[in-house]
Parts: C-alpha cells; sequence; structure tokens
C-alpha cells in the first residue's frame, strides 16, 4: 500500500492553477541529501518532506502523465504520484540505494500502477 499520512497530502481543485504554482518553486539541487536527511530524522511531519515533495512536484506531473487514460483523472495520478515520492523519501535507505530519483521512480511507478490496477 502506497499511502502516507501528513499534512502534505495534497488534492488538486484547479490543474491549470496547481501547474502554475509547481512552476514558481525553486528546484533544489545539492539541497536534497540535506532534506533527505532531516526527513528520516524527523519523520513525515517535517517542513522538509514538504520542501523535498514540492521542489519535485513538477517531476510527480511528468511521470503521472505518462499513466493517463488507464481509469484515473490526471489529478489523481498527481496526488497518487506525490504520495509515491513522500513514500520514497521516508523508506529512502543512504546505504544500499543508488540516487533518490532513481529510488523514488521505482516507488512512484509502484503506487501509480497499484491505485490504477484498484480502480
Amino acid at each position: 500500500m502506497c499511502s502516507v499520512k501528513n499534512k502534505t497530502t495534497m488534492k488538486i481543485e484547479n490543474l491549470d492553477e496547481f501547474l502554475r504554482e509547481i512552476g514558481r518553486v525553486e528546484l533544489l539541487s545539492e539541497e536534497e541529501l540535506e532534506l533527505l536527511k532531516a526527513v528520516k530524522e524527523k519523520g513525515p511531519d517535517c517542513d522538509e518532506l514538504e520542501r523535498l515533495c514540492w521542489a519535485s512536484m513538477r517531476f510527480v506531473v511528468s511521470l503521472s502523465n505518462q499513466y493517463q487514460h488507464r481509469g484515473l483523472s490526471i489529478e489523481e495520478l498527481i496526488g497518487v504520484g506525490a504520495e509515491g515520492l513522500k513514500k520514497a523519501a521516508l523508506t529512502y535507505d543512504f546505504d544500499n540505494n543508488p540516487k533518490f530519483i532513481q529510488y523514488a521512480v521505482s516507488v512512484m511507478r509502484q503506487c501509480l500502477e497499484e491505485a490504477i490496477a484498484e480502480k
């Protein structure tokens, strides 16, 4: 199950407005590793997880677009993808995983495929 409950759970009411908003969010550079360490230390209700998710949301949208026309709306897919990203951040193992984004893609894909199968 891919669900991660925390304050960043999203519901998109206006897709165009949401896309404009995430387009204004500053992307991460070297900050990603520090955010991941803070998430590991503080858990799912920390501000660092929210920052990591918002900074990665354009990527989540891009990946979610690949799953369109399979029974879920793009808004639902983005929400599921965001949950997958949160799960990846919370379960990332610094010692045994490749770069975070590679790990996050596999977790998000799994969550998206599970959500489509459940629909």
